[in-house]
């Protein structure tokens, strides 16, 4: 027989969080009941950033502040969380920098229409992708959609002069 004690640890062990941040007072973050799913890869996010300073200097800084949320893909809640991207603050009121919604299993041909496809739907926001197929040394340890402020980033690309590159390291077309 569960007591109630044991009831509650397991609807909580039933839980999972949707999106990652630095400390869980930076948002709230939605939770939903956990189906079973395949082993995700564990991603060392602050070494990541520190690795990728010298192409995107201001996303460490960003990460560490707990201005980059990070939220595994899902097809039933995406589009949830790229309409709210443009309202989202922490409870402070500070508002976030970039979504980066980990797309595992996910290919170059899936991110690349994804990246078109919300470049059209969200015209504020600059959307990219980083996948380890990219080879190019500063790209994420698993596929990404990066959701920006679009002028930010342009803001903050023009202040260091910096044109040439996207933050995954990819040429700018």
């Amino acid at each position: 027989m569960q007591t109630a004690h044991s009831k509650d640890q397991k609807r909580k062990s039933n839980r999972r969080i949707v999106c990652q941040v630095k400390t869980e007072a930076d948002i709230k973050c939605l939770r939903r009941k956990s189906h079973v799913v395949a082993k995700r890869k564990e991603v060392n996010w602050l070494e990541y950033y520190k690795s990728i300073a010298n192409v995107c200097p201001w996303s460490y800084k960003s990460f560490i502040m707990g201005k980059i949320i990070t939220i595994p893909y899902n097809d039933n809640t995406f589009m949830t969380f790229a309409s709210a991207f443009r309202s989202c603050k922490d409870m402070h009121g500070v508002e976030t920098d970039c979504f980066v919604y980990t797309c595992e299993g996910k290919g170059v041909r899936w991110l690349e229409s994804m990246v078109d496809e919300m470049n059209t739907e969200y015209p504020d926001a600059e959307w990219l992708y980083s996948t380890p197929e990219d080879n190019s040394g500063n790209a994420t340890p698993i596929p990404v959609l990066i959701q920006q402020h679009r002028a930010k980033l342009e803001y903050l690309r023009d202040k260091i002069g910096y044109e040439d590159q996207d933050c995954t390291g990819s040429e700018n077309e």
